[in-house]
């Protein structure tokens, strides 16, 4: 059965995100392609790419930051988001990561804008579909390591 073919021309996407932590803060960005909401940075993960690899790529690039891969924090689905600017069926993967270098200069063609936040001072913001509960994830994994 094909029919999830008319509705997603892309398939099922694999993507991951990249919580960005620094100073016990973490990068938040708007982005375009989920209409300026607030998002972490992200995107797909190419064939031969390992998660950690292509969430570490895709926030440096995004970001112009250096990452420090720490671990995957959780994975999920998201199915036609209205968020999203287009029908998209994506498995998510998020993984944290620590910046150890790098100065913060915006992919424009992606994101329009950033701030560092606390995870509670996020959970605040006008966050697109699915990141309020991977913030609250993050929140469960800190307050898991105290």
């Amino acid at each position: 059965m094909n029919a999830g073919n008319d509705v997603f021309p892309r398939g099922v996407e694999i993507v991951s995100g990249a919580i960005i932590r620094r100073d016990g803060k973490i990068l938040l960005t708007k982005s375009p392609k989920w209409h300026n909401k607030w998002v972490l940075p992200g995107g797909h993960i190419e064939a031969g790419e390992r998660i950690l690899e292509a969430a570490m790529r895709e926030g440096e690039e995004e970001t112009g930051l250096k990452l420090k891969p720490v671990t995957i924090l959780l994975f999920g689905e998201l199915i036609n988001s209205k968020d999203f600017h287009r029908p998209a069926h994506f498995i998510f993967f998020d993984g944290i990561f620590d910046v150890i270098g790098g100065e913060l200069k915006l992919q424009q063609n992606e994101l329009t804008e950033s701030k560092w936040l606390t995870p509670e001072e996020a959970l605040k913001l006008d966050l697109a579909d699915g990141y309020p509960e991977t913030l609250q994830r993050y929140i469960g994994f800190l307050k898991s390591k105290v």
